[in-house]
């Protein structure tokens, strides 16, 4: 049965017969591509002479109208993402985690246009909280379509064309990139133009990045599957249920990829397939409106794009309701005339595609934006965007330069002008990068930088395959190194370098140590503005409005940075420096112009802590691999008995990894309640939310939910691991990332060591493999309910800074307040416990009694007392919401800033007002963003933690080296440190460590480590 609509229906919006056209816009697609179709959206846009950023204004109308006039669609409607987290942020953390908030004059010109387009266009937005834009579009083109309306979708992501549907007469208007693509308009994709772009169809596009992943949207896909396998593997099977159906068809590498990676290939699916019946705030209106012509013109001259003022009438015919001829559509004899093209490829050509382009599209340059704008000479001026500087590094190919450059480098002292350093290797991986080259810039001159050109190789030998042949031209390695080895080991010769921890790995594997880092402009971006992009092209196209070449622009597929030859390879490490150099300087007036916390964070905390975080990533820790093969083989065991014991619970033979499956047999078969799942392309959603509000229905869903666990420790631990040893070290070395979350905590990946589940019997046993250094111990410290103790620190509540100065037990004198008892049980202490960590997460009456037993209404009670035993509590928490909404951030203890950039159409309408005056509780209903406002209430809290145990890093590593103890920093988790020591001093380590970490900082209450020591992770805890 289709789902109730109330879309218009053709009779009400065609004059005439004929089906009507309506048009779906990718709203932020086309902004975003307008946005960098100027000076690749940096300083350079176009904008008012009182600076008003118009890029997105002007870009966005004038592909609109280009669009639309060979059209004539009797409806348009714009789609929008919303600011806040969608269902799959919440399903994945990492979903687009990389993807960073665009500057702050996107979001103004992404305003005024929004205005022009619903006030003076009246043309409907609509954008749905909690979902993106696609699924908008998925659900408005679904229910036109079966309204009787002709669809077409104007975007320049392929991940639309899975709505393709050529018998709905669903098209998508693609605005893909090339060569050519300012003058050939967009491309009409049908059916025939999905196989011929990704080599597969529309129901198959889904699947097809399920296998192949996205990395645009950090969606993992199936390691080791590339697209032509995954075209080869739909083409035999259909589907992804297909494909693991057949399972025991495919042969050696293939299935083993398919078999561990089976869980990432459905949470893939999951995370890529567009929705297409999301329920929207109101239904929009499809039909046309009337443009207010007066009001269009007005606010055109006012942002100065008197171009597009100037084609007032072109604007009021195309987007006004008027009476339009029978026949709307395109034919084929007219394509050529307004613009569009249909695509279909030969079956010869498909071979040629690229089915799996990874590049966000939404953020192409200019040279490559399809329907990029271009403003006609004498219209809207548009600045020249910013030059590449015309570098002229110096290439040192004598003993005599190479003296010359290291007297210059000795005479560097000042730390307010540090030598930028840069390495050039043939890997990123440390332990199997071989260094190719070394850059340096003392100046912002454009010849006050050199290149020290070292492990370059002739263009016909240098493939990774090939061994190594030097190119001529080259001094010896070790002759460099030994001339270098005293500098840069120099404390007193101040440094800048970007990401400094991989330039200090590489060094270090060539036996040099790395002292004097003044300057990581990395780590310092990431103190300035956490949400930014900190790469040094973005910072580059920030901060002086170009792009420098890309990585993947100099060095061909296949190849190594040592195929460059030496000249090329000199101008691209040179810009490195060079840009360094003229960052570090900026980003240190940035820094202290926001006050002297963050100055400070950088100097005593992260500069210091990249050195401990690089020495931890080359110890890497021992892996117990004959125990992962046993356990594994435990777990093969457990998966089986649960699929036998889920298909005897649910009467039917069903594949348990198969969404589809699930859903049909929960909410077709088992007549499950449909209200508590959602409906997708292909199906009930299954995720891990839906199935955790039907777990006490029916008592397949929790076999299945356990299955999914259990399968999924296995794939990414258990059988991960072992293949992620470091043959040279025999061990598993992780990289620790400290510039990616908004709090400051710090991340891991390669292998994530931070998600190691500990709930489960089975996810605790992992830890069991993760060994010391054969004879050792490891120490495992991890501070005691640090958030809630500093959330006492910073509220001051009376009560529980008493009790944490007492030694008291606070969750159970929270349970004890709450029930107004003398006593608790054991349960009621837990109850006492869940509200106490709930609280600080913004913990809700339903979550609240999703998580204990209790009914909503004992669960608002609950919390309604506990406000009033802990006032200071909630006025805290509260005033965080506020001064985000106000001022934008919030601050940790020690001066940390975590930026939240609401949406200026919505709740950043309030920043700059008194936060005192502030509605809450209006804001708090304002959809997706009031979400953030939790967050905002948490990143003081999360974000102190953070700077608390990097500060004890810092000195725990340089007390025990000062102190010579056998022990090492090998892992941090979370609020815990893992540490590997001698027997012989295992007990003096232990002591030091649990110290350093009690006394990191002084706060109105003490901070209490727990330590525990083993002969593996899992009993040292």
């Amino acid at each position: 049965m289709k789902p109730a609509s109330t879309v218009s229906s053709p009779s009400s919006t065609a004059s005439g017969g004929g089906q009507p056209l309506l048009l779906l816009v990718d709203g932020h697609s086309l902004a975003f591509r307008s946005f960098y179709a100027f000076a690749k959206g940096g300083e350079g846009g176009l904008a008012t002479q009182a600076g008003v950023p118009t890029s997105v204004t002007y870009g966005f109308l004038k592909a609109l109208l280009e669009n639309v006039r060979g059209m004539t669609p009797q409806g348009v409607v714009i789609a929008f993402d919303t600011a806040g987290p969608t269902f799959r942020h919440d399903a994945d953390a990492t979903y687009k985690a990389h993807r960073d908030e665009a500057p702050e004059h996107f979001f103004t010109d992404l305003a005024n246009l929004q205005e022009i387009l619903s006030e003076a266009m009246d043309l409907p937005l609509c954008m749905a909280p909690g979902y993106e834009a696609d699924d908008v579009l998925g659900t408005l083109a679904n229910r036109a379509a079966d309204a009787g309306w002709r669809v077409r979708i104007l975007s320049g992501d392929r991940d639309l064309f899975q709505l393709v549907d050529d018998e709905r007469d669903i098209a998508v208007l693609y605005m893909g990139g090339g060569p050519y693509a300012r003058n050939s308009g967009p491309s009409m994709i049908r059916r025939e133009g999905v196989i011929a772009k990704l080599g597969v169809s529309p129901e198959e596009v889904v699947d097809l990045k399920a296998l192949t992943g996205d990395s645009s949207d950090n969606i993992p896909g199936v390691k080791g599957v590339g697209p032509k396998t995954a075209i080869s593997l739909l083409q035999a099977h259909g589907d992804l249920d297909g494909i693991y159906s057949a399972l025991d068809q495919q042969k050696g590498a293939l299935r083993t990829r398919l078999e561990t990676d089976r869980e990432k290939a459905y949470h893939s699916r999951m995370l890529a397939e567009i929705l297409i019946d999301i329920p929207l705030p109101s239904e929009p209106r499809l039909t046309l409106g009337s443009v207010n012509g007066a009001d269009l013109e007005r606010r055109l001259q006012d942002l100065e794009l008197h171009s597009l003022a100037r084609q007032l009438a072109a604007f009021e015919k195309a987007f006004s309701a008027v009476s339009k001829p029978k026949d709307t559509e395109l034919k084929e004899t007219g394509l050529k005339e307004t613009g569009l093209k249909e695509t279909g490829l030969k079956k010869s050509e498909l071979n040629n595609t690229e089915p799996n382009s990874t590049e966000p599209e939404s953020l192409e340059p200019a040279s490559a934006a399809a329907a990029s704008p271009s403003p006609a000479p004498g219209a809207d001026s548009e600045p020249p965007p910013g030059r590449l500087p015309a570098l002229n590094p110096e290439i040192l190919s004598t003993s005599s330069q190479l003296e010359a450059l290291v007297a210059r480098l000795w005479a560097s002292t000042d730390p307010a002008q540090p030598v930028a350093l840069d390495t050039e290797t043939t890997a990123l991986n440390p332990f199997k990068a071989e260094l190719v080259g070394l850059g340096f810039c003392w100046g912002e001159g454009m010849a006050d930088l050199a290149y020290i050109p070292i492990g370059h190789q002739p263009p016909a030998a240098a493939d990774l395959l090939s061994a190594p042949a030097a190119a001529p031209g080259q001094l010896p390695l070790e002759a460099v190194l030994t001339a270098l080895a005293p500098w840069l080991a120099s404390d007193a010769h101040p440094k800048a370098l970007q990401n400094a921890k991989y330039d200090r790995l590489i060094l270090l594997r060539h036996g040099l140590s790395l002292g004097g880092v003044v300057m990581d402009t990395l780590l310092a971006d990431y103190l300035r503005d956490a949400n930014a992009r900190h790469g040094l092209e973005a910072m580059a196209e920030r901060e002086f409005g170009f792009v420098p070449t890309a990585f993947g622009e100099l060095v061909a597929k296949g190849q190594s940075f040592a195929a460059v030859p030496i000249e090329a390879a000199a101008l691209y490490c040179g810009m490195d420096v060079h840009l360094t150099r003229r960052l570090s300087t900026l980003l240190a007036r940035q820094l202290a112009a926001m006050g002297p916390q963050l100055s400070a964070l950088l100097r005593e905390v992260e500069l210091p802590l990249e050195p401990v975080l690089a020495l931890m990533e080359a110890t890497g820790i021992r892996i117990d691999t004959a125990y992962l093969g046993e356990l594994s083989l435990e777990l093969g065991d457990q998966l089986q008995r649960l699929d036998q014991q889920a298909k005897a619970a649910a009467g039917v033979e069903f594949n348990l990894a198969s969404p589809k499956q699930l859903g049909e047999l929960l909410f077709d078969t088992l007549g499950l309640d449909r209200k508590k799942s959602r409906k997708t392309k292909t199906g009930w959603s299954t995720d891990a939310a839906v199935l955790e509000k039907l777990e006490d229905d029916h008592a397949v869903v929790p076999l299945v939910l356990e299955h999914r666990t259990l399968s999924k420790l296995k794939s990414t631990y258990v059988d991960a691991l072992p293949l992620l040893v470091e043959p040279e070290t025999g061990r598993v070395h992780t990289d620790f990332n400290q510039a990616v979350t908004a709090t400051g905590r710090l991340s891991s990946s390669h292998p994530n060591l931070q998600n190691i589940p500990i709930r489960t019997v089975f996810s605790r046993r992992i830890r069991k493999a993760f060994l010391p250094q054969e004879g050792w111990n490891l120490i495992s410290a991890d501070y005691s309910q640090i958030e809630l103790r500093i959330l006492t620190h910073l509220c001051g509540e009376e009560v529980l800074v008493q009790a944490y100065n007492d030694g008291d037990d606070v969750h159970a004198l929270t349970a004890r307040l709450l029930l107004d008892k003398d006593v608790v049980s054991p349960e009621e202490r837990r109850l006492g416990k869940t509200i106490n960590f709930g609280v600080i997460y913004g913990m809700g009456a339903q979550r609240l009694a999703r998580e204990t037993e209790l009914s909503v209404a004992q669960a608002k009670d609950f919390l309604s007392r506990y406000k009033q035993r802990y006032p200071k509590v909630f006025a805290f928490l509260e005033l965080q919401e506020r001064l985000a909404l106000s001022r934008g951030y919030v601050e940790t203890i020690l001066g940390r800033r975590r930026p939240f950039p609401f949406d200026p159409g919505g709740l950043g309408r309030l920043l700059g007002t008194d936060p005192l005056a502030i509605e809450l509780e209006v804001a708090r209903r304002a959809g997706m963003e009031a979400q953030q406002l939790r967050a905002a209430a948490n990143a003081p809290i999360q974000g102190s933690s953070a700077d608390i145990i990097k500060l004890a890093m810092v000195r725990l590593h340089h007390e025990l080296a000062a102190e010579g103890l056998p022990a090492r920093l090998l892992l941090q988790v979370h609020d815990e440190l893992v540490i590997e020591a001698a027997p012989e001093a295992t007990e003096a380590v232990r002591a030091r460590v649990k110290e350093v970490m009690e006394s990191a900082v002084q706060l109105s209450v003490p901070l209490l480590v727990e330590t525990g020591v083993g002969p593996n992770w899992m009993e040292a805890k």
